[in-house]
């Protein structure tokens, strides 16, 4: 049985998932563009901050805060996975599932947990090999934040808000020390 999600207005949580048997949800740039494409619409039409995110081969991590209780971070959820899942089957002529199951949901509610779910979402990609820096990686937030590019997808402001500085913020982003902490997951 599910335990029961809190999504309600002003909570934040890790949301994440991973393809079916650990195979991979996104084939090509395309997809990473389609999906972020959907994420942005999703947001807005559900009431979703983003402060963090990262889509990878194979699965995807979201950091979100849910604005209003109407409109649930499970709606939003639903919406965006069903949407990607019916344009990646008709692309790709296949059918059935794409990912393994429902979404995965950690609150997280203490606040000095925030730089390090940010920290442990953006680092995925180094962590896995896919990239020697973390903001190397087209698919997260991590070059918005460093402003490396200029995205408005996630709410960097307010994630910057969180350090002392910008230096202070990338310093902490890319120390490698803490980079095999694993308690989110």
């Amino acid at each position: 049985m599910d335990k029961p999600r809190n999504f309600t207005k002003g909570s934040f949580h890790h949301i994440y998932n991973r393809g079916v048997n650990k195979k991979n949800i996104f084939f090509h740039k395309e997809d990473y563009y389609y999906f972020l494409k959907r994420l942005r619409l999703y947001k807005e039409k559900f009431s979703i901050k983003i402060l963090s995110y990262c889509l990878m081969p194979n699965h995807f991590h979201f950091f979100v805060m849910q604005e209003k209780n109407e409109l649930s971070i499970s709606n939003f959820m639903a919406t965006l996975l069903n949407s990607y899942t019916k344009h990646i089957n008709n692309k790709y002529n296949r059918t059935g599932t794409l990912f393994e199951s429902r979404f995965k949901s950690k609150m997280i509610d203490n606040e000095k947990y925030f730089i390090w779910l940010i920290k442990y979402i953006l680092n995925n990609p180094q962590k896995a090999g896919l990239v020697e820096k973390y903001y190397y990686w087209d698919f997260s937030n991590a070059k918005d934040l460093l402003e490396l590019r200029s995205g408005n997808l996630c709410e960097n402001k307010e994630v910057r808000e969180y350090f002392q500085s910008y230096n202070e913020m990338k310093e902490f982003l890319s120390n490698d020390k803490e980079k095999d902490i694993n308690f989110f997951t």
